[in-house]
């Protein structure tokens, strides 16, 4: 199957409101692109190691025919060959110096992630071959990136705001903001008035440690045939995501609110009461995507869309709807949901620090298994980047 027919059929699942399907659609899309984009740089490298050695046979064989002219060029043609030779050697050398780092470094992650599952397996007992942190063990490389990179199936509102890892626990970190500033007329000699916009926002972060249990029932633990790490994964990507999306919440709610008393006032916070530079994004719980999903306009046609070309799938008024559970968003009184319309990379800052520690514990009299660890923080960067909107039934006509 080629590209234009699972762009195809990817199409027709969203017409069909099957996201799921044209999601593995568009993961196979991206699979085969990413596939063309390494055959056409390995096809590039071969090309140039070809003409290399095309040269330097060009070079024996045309000394080859003036040798009864010019037998001296003989020594010449040789010393070609020879350089040629060597550095294709050399570039040889090179490229197996890199695949052998490259699959001892895997080895070594690999190593890491069997220490990882023997320390499970043991219960917390076993901490051989694991880094360790005040007491815990660190969570191995290859098994955390995985955690931080997020790569479930729940929406996870990080993608979209300024993330960024530190090195320490607490500091600032200066954000370029949008600048508002215009250019001013100068005559000569005169000179250059300052401009009073700050160019940047500086964001105090403190990282705080945030921490999950996850349960290990003794059978799951004795069973070698299943995947404990794999199983331990799965749970914490779901607590950083809930996390995550949690933390960015509670910034965005504070964000200036805004009533729309119908659909048409929402469309109004977005054309007029936002600056039309920002990359609006409206963020809705279950409830406000249930009520808007029901809205159609003066054709009857349903005003939320189908949207290939944003992660989520779904657009409204051209703008990507993304949509979080009400237990993360939960619905105001005043309102038919939580609704927040801005840019949210303009909006938060996501901190994060890379390590995520482990450690077994007994929860209670029943329950035992590794309480895990994360420290992040989500701070505000501009508070005009968005709304918060009350929405409201449009008033009924008398």
């Amino acid at each position: 199957m080629n590209l234009e027919e699972l762009k195809a059929q990817a199409q027709e699942a969203l017409e069909a409101n099957d996201v799921a399907k044209a999601k593995e659609l568009i993961a196979q899309i991206k699979a085969i692109n990413e596939q063309n984009e390494e055959k056409a740089l390995l096809s590039s490298e071969l090309e140039e190691l070809t003409a290399k050695s095309d040269v330097a046979q060009e070079d024996s064989q045309h000394v080859s025919d003036d040798e009864d002219v010019q037998e001296p060029k003989q020594d010449e043609s040789e010393a070609v060959e020879e350089v040629a030779e060597d550095k294709l050697e050399e570039e040889k050398d090179e490229k197996r110096t890199e695949i052998n780092a490259d699959m001892k470094m895997k080895e070594i992650k690999l190593g890491q992630t069997d220490d990882f599952e023997n320390y499970i397996r043991t219960q917390g007992t076993e901490l051989r071959g694991l880094d360790t942190a005040n007491g815990s063990a660190v969570v191995p490389v290859e098994v955390a990136t995985d955690v931080l990179e997020l790569k479930d199936t729940q929406a996870d509102l990080t993608k979209y705001v300024t993330s960024q890892t530190v090195g320490t626990g607490k500091g600032r970190f200066p954000i370029a903001r949008r600048s508002r500033s215009i250019l001013a007329t100068k005559t000569e000699l005169a000179e250059i008035a300052e401009i009073n916009e700050p160019l940047f926002i500086d964001v105090e972060y403190a990282c705080e440690t945030r921490i999950g249990q996850i349960a290990l029932s003794n059978e799951l633990i004795e069973d070698a045939v299943i995947d404990v790490v794999g199983y331990a994964k799965k749970q914490m990507q779901r607590m950083v995501t809930n996390t995550n999306n949690k933390g960015v919440i509670d910034v965005i709610s504070a964000f200036s609110k805004k009533v729309a008393n119908g659909i048409d006032e929402l469309k109004r916070v977005i054309n007029v009461d936002l600056d039309p530079e920002l990359d609006l994004k409206i963020v809705l719980n279950q409830d406000a995507y249930n009520y808007i999903d029901t809205l159609k306009d003066t054709q009857g046609r349903y005003l939320l869309q189908d949207a290939i070309a944003f992660e989520s799938g779904k657009s409204l008024f051209g703008k990507e709807v993304i949509v979080v559970s009400n237990k993360v968003a939960s619905t105001p009184s005043t309102s038919k949901g939580f609704v927040f319309v801005g840019d949210l990379q303009e909006a938060v800052a996501y901190f994060k620090r890379t390590e995520i520690t482990a450690e077994w514990e007994k929860f209670d009299a029943y329950s035992k298994g590794l309480a895990v660890g994360v420290r992040s923080d989500y701070k505000q960067i501009d508070a005009e980047a968005g709304f918060m909107v009350t929405l409201k039934d449009a008033p009924t006509a008398p």
